[in-house]
């Protein structure tokens, strides 16, 4: 039988069979990929990753990590290389990506928070997963409370969320003596030994104890709302600085708006150089961190009675008509002038001068970074250098400076960032501990 002559094959035929082999060639790759990256001991880097974030991710200390896969700097990685996972926990439960997901998109699905979701995976809201690819939900990672692989570090308490302007506490126990260090969104924060206990809270044998670090993680009106960074380091016996990072939410705060009406005579008081030359001078003062911590309990009232309070923390301020673009750094009371202003709690007289924009001042430091400031007085009762308990006399109400009536103004900063100081009224200094 002659062969039959060969024909072309029809356009729409050819079109057909291109499509599915690019189909199968698609989700051969798919699947390689997925495969990369499915739980197991192996994970190939992708752009974004570091060492550290895939410390935290796997819950591996940062020094065996790099020790799993011969990593002398831990700062270099390249895309595409495959690391070893030693004993690191990649199957923990999570959701799984679908096509076209997004970190948003599975936020939506399930009712979450986008930037919590994106921080838990250290990515963000917007980049393309995989299809497949785990995603950590909140409720699938164990909160820092509990114990976690850190290295001599044994226990970390960290906040979940934070309102605008409040301030929460840091806490670590660690099982030895080391160099710990803390930043929030980039900046140091004073995190320092606070008690040495033993592990079984007796505190009965030095062989037996762990050292507790503690330290507030402040928020100013102005920061969030979002999710922010919070990391603790440490230097290993190794020689290798062991990282893991927190994510923590940072809440709305919902502050009212004020216009406020200045005569012509103090307008001037509002020249922004002026008020940079001011804030620089007393950032010398609210930077220092090293006084031993001065107060234990919650705060009083810095009046000694309950004077009506007018302007809030937060408050965004106008003015003389101008742009709401400042906000209020601390609580107003209306008191008359000549009204004795006292110390909140024990603390160092760091500061009794005329300030040009906040009038005769008082500043006190209570230790380890945490200042309070009282404005706009008539007279200052007390001289630097001078120990305060709390209840003392520190100065008389006024209206110096950039006032437009008798009262006092009382501000409270962290490691120089003004937080809300009504909150420590009910707030011991260390609310965790046993």
């Amino acid at each position: 039988m002659p062969a039959r002559p060969w024909r072309r094959a029809p356009a729409s035929y050819s079109l057909l069979l291109g499509c599915l082999l690019c189909l199968a060639f698609l989700t051969l790759l798919q699947t390689g990929r997925a495969a990369a990256q499915a739980p197991g001991n192996t994970y190939t880097v992708q752009a974004g990753d570091t060492l550290a974030s895939l410390a935290t991710r796997f819950g591996i200390p940062l020094e065996e990590l790099a020790a799993a896969n011969n990593i002398a700097d831990v700062n270099v990685l390249y895309v595409g290389q495959i690391l070893n996972l030693p004993g690191g926990n990649a199957s923990r439960p999570g959701a799984a990506a679908r096509p076209g997901d997004t970190i948003r998109s599975i936020a939506e699905r399930e009712g979450l928070s986008a930037l919590q979701l994106a921080a838990l995976n250290h990515t963000a809201p917007t980049v393309r997963l995989f299809p497949g690819q785990p995603v950590h939900r909140p409720g699938d990672i164990p909160p820092p409370a509990t114990a976690l692989r850190f290295g001599s570090v044994q226990i970390v308490n960290v906040p979940q969320s934070v309102v605008q302007g409040q301030a929460d506490w840091l806490q670590v126990e660690a099982s030895r003596p080391l160099p710990l260090t803390a930043h929030w969104n980039g900046v140091p924060l004073g995190i320092r030994p606070i008690a040495i206990r033993g592990e079984d809270g007796t505190g009965a044998s030095r062989a037996d104890t762990v050292t507790v670090w503690g330290g507030y993680i402040p928020t100013t009106a102005l920061m969030g709302p979002g999710v922010f960074t919070l990391s603790l380091s440490y230097v290993a016996r190794s020689g290798v600085t062991v990282t893991r990072t927190f994510p923590v939410q940072v809440q709305d705060g919902l502050f009212p708006y004020q216009q406020i009406d200045l005569p012509p005579e103090k307008v001037g008081l509002l020249d922004q150089e002026l008020l940079r030359s001011e804030l620089d001078h007393l950032w010398t003062i609210w930077s220092r961190t090293n006084t031993p911590i001065q107060w234990r309990q919650p705060f009083r009232l810095p009046l000694p009675s309950a004077f009506p309070m007018t302007s809030p923390y937060g408050a965004r301020r106008s003015y003389n008509g101008g742009p709401y673009s400042s906000f209020h750094s601390g609580q107003d009371f209306a008191a008359p002038g000549g009204i004795p202003v006292v110390a909140p709690a024990d603390g160092i007289v760091a500061l009794a001068e005329p300030l040009t924009v906040r009038g005769l001042s008082v500043i006190l430091d209570h230790g380890a970074g945490l200042f309070t400031g009282y404005w706009h007085l008539r007279e200052m009762l007390v001289a630097p250098g001078a120990l305060v308990e709390a209840g003392d006399p520190i100065g008389l109400v006024g209206t110096t400076g950039l006032s437009t009536g008798q009262h006092l103004h009382w501000e409270l900063r962290i490691y120089g960032l003004a937080v809300d100081p009504m909150s420590f009224l009910t707030k011991p200094l260390f609310s965790l501990l046993p």
